[in-house]
């Protein structure tokens, strides 16, 4: 007796991910179809349609049943983010390097605004535009950082000699 072979349709899962242009319930900016789930994405997460960074504004799912498959299909209605280079500062704005600096750094920076600048922010802000180094980064940091200070607590300059005194490896570059 030979064994009869039946075809038998199976019923597969597909999972699609629609992303809608931005401010937009109907146009498509991109369409992905899965046999795996998507992760998931919640509102306020970034997505990625033919390259542009979308924000999903709000989420819609349902599940359609056809004739050889069930499609779960999410629809995601996103927002244009602001590109990187679209955002302008006003021209009255300087923009402050970041800061990456060790504690090091920072401790050797009240040293040099005491010992070589006698604790005039000011002047260590002109030196380092003199010098054209202004866009160096740490230095000006700092520089403004600590002029916004000691306009706030003018006895903040009393308390960082005496922690420049008392540390005894400048003297002993000195002598």
């Amino acid at each position: 007796m030979t064994r009869m072979r039946v075809k038998t349709s199976r019923i597969s899962n597909l999972y699609v991910l629609v992303v809608h242009e931005p401010r937009s319930r109907t146009r498509v900016a991109s369409r992905r179809v899965s046999r795996s789930p998507f992760r998931s994405i919640a509102v306020g997460d970034i997505v990625r349609a033919h390259g542009v960074r979308l924000r999903v504004t709000s989420i819609s799912t349902r599940v359609e049943d056809r004739e050889d498959a069930v499609e779960h299909v999410t629809e995601l209605f996103t927002a244009a983010l602001a590109s990187r280079t679209a955002r302008r500062m006003p021209s009255n704005v300087v923009p402050m390097p970041t800061s990456g600096d060790p504690t090091i750094a920072q401790f050797l920076r009240y040293h040099v605004l005491i010992r070589l600048f006698h604790g005039d922010p000011d002047a260590w802000l002109a030196h380092l535009q003199a010098r054209g180094s202004a866009a160096d980064g740490g230095d000006l940091r700092f520089v403004r950082w600590i002029r916004s200070r000691l306009r706030q607590d003018p006895a903040l300059l009393a308390a960082i000699r005496d922690m420049v005194d008392a540390t005894p490896f400048w003297r002993v570059a000195e002598g």
